[in-house]
């Protein structure tokens, strides 16, 4: 996984920045399982972190190939 790439989009004035933000956020959660911390803070109410997970390396490296590998066979399934 890449840097993430910044887009910039024209909207009219009076559409309020915040909702704009609140959508993109919902399409790329809803299609491509994308979750910001910031999002998953207020969907769980977590306001403040107390204290340290320790995660191994290996472990997150296995669930990062298994769920590219089910979203893959997501996508195919689609066409």
């Amino acid at each position: 996984m890449g840097e993430p790439e910044t887009l910039s989009i024209r909207v009219p004035a009076w559409v309020r920045r915040e909702r704009i933000r609140e959508d993109v956020e919902r399409l790329l959660e809803e299609k491509y399982g994308v979750v910001s911390v910031k999002a998953l803070r207020k969907r769980f109410n977590v306001k403040k972190l107390s204290e340290g997970i320790d995660v191994s390396e290996q472990d997150v490296l296995g669930l990062r190939e298994a769920e590219k590998k089910r979203l893959q066979a997501s996508d195919n399934t689609r066409y």
